[in-house]
């Protein structure tokens, strides 16, 4: 309940002196349905069950607050109209009648201080505002659920300590931002934590990460929406100068189970790294850095993904392998942004076995008789990527029996020769959309832009041999407006040049935007 302090004066007169006065101060709880509308008030907040206003002179009643389940018995403990600290209620409310709020003047007694006054004019004014407080607890519209410091019920904006009163309402929304209470603002997201570590600044809510750039240095875990941890222990430089020399020293100092980011600095790496015992492990190139990792020796893929395992990938070419393939996930996980994998003597990606996979931005090169992209009952999900098999009975995407395969937005050719099986596309459960193809390939929005010139691929691309499929000559106009930009969708191609960002607009297939 509210108390506010009154002065009541009383003055006596008598023939034509004062014969006396005095004053003294009363508490009132303005809470009571005496001093606000009544049995209009007793009803609003408790219905039938306790619909009448006693007055507080009268004794103390259950809530404190006047209301009660039966009209009192005597005319003087009933208020059934509110509005007065001394004894003008009648029940000119019920009849239509306009009742005063403020406090009636009587045989020369006079209240000063109350919060409305007869105008002496005939005119009333109205108790409706703000429900006065002095505990939260009593202020239960939704609107206005803070008792502020003014007495009155409101928002959090109107507390001694508004994020205090946020968070003592609701630990997840710590923070009053204008008039409402939310999770976080960028400049203080400390709410936003596990797979929600990122604000939103639009919606002043946690939301999963989607970009590296949202975790620091960590790199962000893009099938959890989680950030990486971010401890000094568990971030490895790798490069000439850095604390590591190899990529595979780096992996090994990943904790089996545990989680780490190699941020991979400028230079050659010719190893082979397994990623297993249920490692996450992030390679991502150093900023302005484009290290390159090669096998010159064969033998195995520069990188394999074991089960239980998951690699994120972003800015790194594997290239250069004598005698195998560049990348295989083999039931593992793996993500993979902005990276060439090409040149390599058996084909670029392989995902068997239960694997996931993800290419966004990327260029993925085949090789004689080799696909640039195989599923063999795995998933692969492609998008806006550039895959160009090799020659012979080279294909750009195969698949055997796989889990699912999703390619958008992307472009996929082969030099391989029809006549002795080479095509494009050997997968034909695949879901493809938005994609250019030599042959006609059934889905939305999909073109078949011909055959790639066999003598002469540059009319299309830079220079395809060394798998660099940025767009020049023709390959400006045949792969324009192919693609379409939807939400979610990678902000900018391979190079950093801004796709369109609107969704629903067209783009080029493929990871390369020409400039």
């Amino acid at each position: 309940m509210a108390d506010v302090t009154m002065w009541r004066c009383a003055v006596t007169f008598g023939v034509g002196l004062v014969v006396a006065c005095g004053c003294v101060v009363e508490r009132i709880n303005t809470n009571h349905c005496a001093y606000l509308e009544g049995d209009a008030t007793c009803e609003a907040r408790y219905g039938a069950e306790l619909g009448s206003c006693q007055r507080a002179s009268c004794g103390s009643t259950v809530n404190g607050d006047g209301c009660v389940a039966t009209r009192p018995d005597e005319d003087a403990c009933y208020s059934p109209c509110g509005g007065g600290l001394s004894f003008p209620d009648d029940a000119s409310c019920a009849s239509g009648e306009s009742t005063s709020t403020g406090e009636s003047s009587t045989s020369g007694e006079t209240t000063i201080g109350s919060e409305s006054s007869s105008s002496g004019s005939g005119e009333s004014s109205s108790t409706t505002g703000p429900m006065p407080c002095v505990s939260d607890e009593e202020c239960t519209d939704v609107e206005a659920p803070f008792c502020g410091v003014s007495g009155e019920c409101g928002t959090c904006s109107g507390t001694t300590d508004p994020d205090a009163a946020c968070t003592g309402v609701d630990p997840g929304l710590p923070l009053c931002v204008g008039e409402s209470c939310v999770a976080c603002t960028p400049e203080n997201p400390a709410a936003c934590t596990g797979t929600t570590p990122v604000c939103d600044a639009a919606t002043n809510s946690c939301v999963p990460c989607t970009a590296h750039e949202q975790c620091g240095e960590a790199a962000c875990n893009l099938y959890t929406g989680a950030c990486l941890p971010g401890e000094a222990d568990a971030i490895a430089h790798v490069g000439p100068g850095q604390e590591l020399a190899s990529l595979s020293e780096a992996v090994l100092s990943v904790p089996a189970g545990g989680e780490g980011t190699v941020v991979v600095h400028q230079a050659d790496f010719n190893e082979a790294v397994v990623v297993d015992g249920n490692r996450t492990v992030a390679f991502l190139a150093a900023e302005g850095d484009g290290p390159l990792w090669i096998l010159a020796g064969g033998g195995s893929p520069q990188l394999t993904v074991t089960a239980g395992s998951t690699i994120l990938m972003d800015g790194l070419q594997l290239s250069g392998n004598a005698s195998d393939l560049g990348v295989r996930v083999d039931g593992g996980r793996a993500w993979v942004d902005r990276s060439r994998i090409i040149q390599n003597s058996s084909g670029g990606v392989l995902a068997e076995n239960g694997a996931e996979l993800t290419l966004r931005n990327c260029f993925v090169g085949g090789a004689d008789n080799a696909a640039a992209v195989s599923v063999d009952g795995a998933t692969a999900r492609i998008t806006f990527s550039t895959l160009g098999g090799g020659t012979i009975t080279a294909t750009g995407l195969s698949c055997t029996a796989p889990d699912a395969v999703e390619v958008r937005s992307s472009t996929i050719v082969a030099l391989g020769i029809m006549a002795t099986g080479g095509v494009d596309v050997a997968c034909s459960v695949a879901d493809i959309s938005y994609t250019a193809t030599e042959a006609p390939f059934a889905g939305t929005g999909n073109v078949a832009v011909g055959e790639l010139p066999f003598m002469t691929p540059e009319d299309w691309f830079v220079d395809y041999g060394t798998g660099n499929y940025h767009l020049q000559n023709d390959g400006l106009t045949l792969f324009a407006d192919v693609a379409q930009w939807s939400t979610g969708d990678p902000p900018t191609d391979i190079d950093g040049e801004l796709r369109p960002n609107l969704d629903g607009s067209p783009d080029y297939a493929g990871a390369d935007v020409p400039q």
